[in-house]
């Protein structure tokens, strides 16, 4: 009794307070903070954070905690001077613990709502209020699947599958998945009862398959509060019946050769297992079993080409098909290859007239796969498609050819043909390039003949420029040698120590009783060897020379080899051994005989030398241009005199000089001149020609100088 009136006591104080605080305008003498919301599952425990501050000196004295709902209000509990006072069904679960914050144990339902923190400060006539959610969650029971089909669904029927979660506060969301895939098709929308707290979501498979049998189909409740409430799931797995379906493997291949081991399987998948497996042989419309029993496997042992065809197998489990693809039968078309075989027969041999055409002949075979025909000639090795035949036959078609019937790596199949040519001689190939032969050799024309029969005459003839021929038989110069061929006959002609006559045109013609044929062969002659020698060895030496003679110029223009016989030069650069005589002829330009002559004419040549540029002048001087010119043959010798300067010789003569010079017969004034050694100031003569009342002069120089 007085715990209840201490707490009356409690209540009617901490309502005065309040009357207090609300009628005293005082200033504020604590401030109240309190935590976020808070969410708990049922039956756990929650603290409600409160905290407070006051100001300076001021005291606490009364904590209160109250509960507010949508359909109630009630005290909590009251703190007052450090004793707590808890009310109604939080007795024994609620209490203040850190300065101001609520602890409740064991949250229920009805405890879901608004709590208020109040801190009251009497003394200052202050107090201060903070309020706070708490959500309690209830978790869901375990969802479950409902199927319409109470035991094994059938292929071809529809089948829904209701999930269903209860008791759960909030209500879950719930999801289908097709093992880890979620579905989307066939899932229908969710049906909530939120006072019965249940939902309801269907997943409907129209029609349900075969491919749903043993396939997992997963409902997940989720409440959204992963960190309090786990996701929680239903597992269905499907038991669908539907017929067998069938498919045939065979082994090695559906393709297999004559004489080999075949293996069909009769590969099965259905629910419930196959009861019974059928092998049957298709034969249009009707079919021959078999093989009936469980076994999947039929084995052929050595097939034959016999046993090529379609084969079934027909598996049953009870469960009626509903279309054709699950009627349980599987179908396999068996080829049979075996070896090729020629069916073709001929009549031998073929006689075939030259230059004619060949018939078709046909080759026919047997075989799976079908074989490849064609035709061989045997010794050649020449193909040629089937049907074999030839527009214009020739010796080179004459033989044995061998139809040939090959399929995959089987054993080929043949048969021969023999094809015989009859005719008129055929000398092989077209007119051939001249041949040319060394002179002295021996020539050899070779003429090749094919002919059935054998050519019973071959001659050669030699062609002159009239294209008449003579007959060449065999004597002196030529031989002729004839050789048996299998299919005709070879006639060479040798030609001994071949000369120039033996070159022309050589006919070759071949006769026997069908006709005759004939080929034109060109033989020409070549040098000898020793003219070749000789040809080569003048080339060479005319090829050395001219090397030579250009080497020579090269070196001269370059400076690179002296004159020849040129002298030593002494201190004055001249050699005054050296003993030069010149003459000058030169002709009046009116060859006037009574033309007075110059008295002095200089003239300077040049000639550029490695070593020394000499300038010459020539002076005539002492010669009287006023006397006429004596006629030709008078007062001098008739085969003309000259003059020399002091350096040569006196001239030997009888007749004293005209005045240093003298004319001849041919009306030439001859001069003495003068050799003097030394570098020109230009490269122009001192007198030109062109500037003298003379023809350009001839000049003649005599001279036993090493310079010229």
């Amino acid at each position: 009794m007085a715990g209840r009136a201490f707490v009356q006591l409690s209540a009617v104080l901490a309502f005065l307070a309040s009357f207090v605080v609300l009628f005293v305008d005082i200033e504020a003498a604590v401030t109240v903070s309190v935590g976020p919301g808070q969410t708990v599952l049922k039956g756990n425990t929650v603290v409600l954070q409160c905290t407070y501050s006051v100001s300076t000196g001021a005291q606490v004295d009364i904590i209160t905690w109250s509960f507010t709902s949508t359909t109630e209000g009630r005290e909590v509990v009251t703190m007052l001077a450090n004793t707590q006072s808890v009310f109604g069904t939080y007795e024994g679960r609620a209490s203040i613990t850190e300065q101001a914050s609520l602890r409740i144990e064991n949250v229920g339902e009805e405890d879901e709502g608004t709590y208020r923190c109040t801190v009251k400060v009497l003394s200052e006539g202050s107090a201060d209020t903070k309020a706070v959610d708490l959500t309690v969650l209830v978790a869901a029971s375990t969802p479950t699947i409902i199927s319409t089909v109470n035991s094994a669904a059938r292929a071809g029927d529809d089948l829904t599958l209701t999930c269903r979660s209860d008791g759960g506060k909030p209500l879950p969301t719930l999801t289908w998945f097709n093992g880890t895939q979620p579905m989307e098709t066939g899932v229908e929308d969710a049906t909530t009862n939120e006072a019965a707290r249940q939902v309801i979501r269907d997943l409907t498979l129209s029609p349900v398959t075969r491919f749903e049998n043993q396939a997992s189909f997963v409902c997940r409740a989720d409440q959204g509060y992963p960190d309090q409430l786990q996701v929680q799931s239903a597992e269905q797995v499907l038991d669908v019946q539907y017929p067998p379906v069938a498919s045939i493997s065979s082994a090695p291949d559906s393709s297999v050769k004559e004489t080999n081991t075949l293996t069909l399987t009769c590969m099965v998948q259905s629910n419930p297992a196959a009861s019974q497996i059928r092998w049957l042989k298709v034969n249009g419309d009707s079919s021959d079993v078999l093989q009936t029993g469980l076994t999947t496997t039929y084995v052929i042992p050595k097939i034959t080409r016999s046993q090529n065809g379609t084969y079934r197998c027909e598996a049953s489990n009870g469960v009626i098909p509903r279309d054709r693809e699950s009627n349980g039968q599987a179908t396999v078309n068996i080829d049979v290859y075996y070896a090729p075989k020629i069916s073709s027969s001929f009549v031998q041999p073929f006689r075939v007239d030259f230059g004619s055409s060949l018939p078709p002949i046909e080759c026919a075979a047997e075989g799976n796969p079908t074989p490849d025909l064609q035709w061989v000639q045997v010794g050649t090795g020449r193909t040629f498609n089937n049907p074999l035949s030839f527009a214009t036959m020739s010796y080179g078609e004459e033989g044995t050819f061998t139809c040939q019937a090959s399929a995959l790596d089987f054993p080929k199949d043949t048969v021969n043909v023999t094809i015989d040519v009859k005719g008129r001689p055929d000398i092989i190939g077209n007119r051939p390039e001249a041949q040319e032969f060394k002179e002295g050799k021996t020539a050899q024309v070779v003429c090749e003949i094919q002919a059935d029969p054998r050519p019973s005459r071959v001659e050669w003839f030699l062609m002159d420029s009239s294209d008449n021929r003579a007959i060449i038989t065999t004597g002196s110069s030529y031989r002729i040698i004839q050789e048996n061929l299998p299919n005709g006959m070879k006639s060479t002609l040798k030609i001994d120590s071949v000369k120039p006559e033996h070159s022309g045109r050589y006919v070759c013609k071949a006769t026997n009783t069908y006709g005759e044929d004939e080929q034109f062969f060109d033989v020409t002659l070549q040098g000898s060897d020793t003219t070749m020698v000789i040809i080569i060895v003048v080339v060479v030496l005319l090829l050395l020379l001219l090397l030579v003679g250009i080497g020579v110029m090269l070196a001269h223009k370059r400076g690179l080899l002296p004159c020849k016989g040129e002298p030593e030069t002494g201190k004055g650069g001249r050699d005054e051994n050296v003993t030069n005589e010149f003459s000058i002829e030169m002709a009046d330009k009116d060859k006037s005989p009574t033309a007075p002559l110059p008295s002095r004419v200089e003239s300077s040549h040049y000639i550029p030398t490695p070593l020394v540029a000499a300038s010459y002048e020539a002076r005539l001087s002492g010669a009287s241009f006023g006397e006429p010119r004596s006629p030709p043959g008078e007062g001098k010798p008739s085969d003309g005199k000259k003059v020399n300067s002091p350096a040569f010789p006196e001239p030997t003569t009888e007749e004293p000089p005209v005045q240093g010079g003298y004319r001849g017969e041919d009306g030439l004034n001859n001069a003495e001149l003068e050799l003097s050694s030394r570098k020109p100031a230009s490269r122009r003569p001192i007198v030109e020609p062109k500037d003298m009342d003379l023809d350009y002069p001839t000049l003649r120089q005599q001279t036993a100088s090493p310079y010229v």
